[in-house]
Parts: structure tokens; C-alpha cells; sequence
């Protein structure tokens, strides 16, 4: 599972390093041709909102496998290494389980004939591409998850305490 993780988490960076341009260069000529030609470009803003939503939910799937994701560690911290070994055991199922069920549910969503015929407004590209990112970036999350969970097993066998 570690393995896929990580091809997965290889995959995840090179879309962002490829995203990230695009919608920087989206960015700029919006800004140009709005300001300074006079001729606002109509594919732009879109553009540079769906790289940025892509960006987004791509980057907090690979929050999850650099385990740099948002936690509150105030109570974890302070409880002794053995409870806590147990409590960001059960942590990692619940977010695995509700990472797998969201899934579940994107998929059922973006399926739905409605979506599946919308079209964005200004340049009539079919929504799927933007919805698409949902269930991808929750599908890598939920095999992050699952990788951190079973690692985390192996250093509870371990004795060790997990980070």
C-alpha cells in the first residue's frame, strides 16, 4: 500500500507542478489583457479558477501523505505515548472511512445524468472536468490514509510511537 502511495503521491506533484503555471500564466494574461489591451480575456478567469480548485483538493490529498495536514495535537500531545499510539489509530480509521464514504458519494454525484450534461458559462467546457478533481483527490486521499493507518500498525506492533 506505502508503494501506490507513493506513485500516487509522484503523480500528485507533477500535476501541481504543472497546474500551478498554468494558472499563474492565466493570471497574468487576465491581468494584461483586462488592463492594459483593453480586451478581457473570457476563458481566463475560468481557467484560473478550476487550476486553483484542482490545485486545492490535490494538495490536501498530499497534505495527508506528508502528514501535513491541519490536526489539533493539543490533547495528544500531553496523554502518554501508548494512548496515543491507540487514539491517532482510531483517528486515521474514522478519516479513512469517511475519506472512502465521501468518495462513495462524489461518485454517485458527478454520475448523475444533471451533472454530467452542465456545461461552465463562459466557455461551454463540460463541468465533469472541473467535478472530476473531487472524487480523484478523494480517492488518493483514502489511499493515504489507508498507507498512514497501516504504517501506524506496524510501529504500534513496534512498541514505537507513531509521529
Amino acid at each position: 500500500m506505502r508503494g501506490i502511495s507513493d506513485i500516487i503521491f509522484k503523480v500528485e506533484k507533477l500535476a501541481v507542478i504543472i497546474i500551478i503555471p498554468v494558472m499563474l500564466l492565466a493570471m497574468v494574461f487576465d491581468i494584461i489583457f483586462r488592463y492594459f489591451v483593453q480586451s478581457p480575456l473570457i476563458w481566463a478567469q475560468e481557467l484560473t479558477l478550476y487550476t486553483f480548485v484542482w490545485c486545492s483538493f490535490i494538495g490536501a490529498s498530499m497534505s495527508i501523505k506528508t502528514k501535513e495536514a491541519v490536526a489539533v495535537n493539543l490533547l495528544v500531545d500531553k496523554i502518554n505515548p501508548k494512548l496515543r499510539n491507540v487514539l491517532i489509530v482510531a483517528g486515521l480509521i474514522v478519516s479513512a472511512l469517511f475519506s472512502i464514504f465521501i468518495f462513495y458519494l462524489s461518485i454517485n454525484w458527478i454520475t448523475n445524468p444533471n451533472i454530467l450534461l452542465q456545461k461552465s458559462i463562459t466557455t461551454q467546457t463540460p463541468m465533469i472536468f472541473m467535478y472530476i478533481c473531487i472524487p480523484i483527490s478523494l480517492l488518493f486521499m483514502s489511499i493515504h490514509f489507508l498507507s498512514w493507518f497501516l504504517e501506524s500498525l506496524r510501529f504500534t506492533r513496534a512498541g514505537k510511537v507513531i509521529e
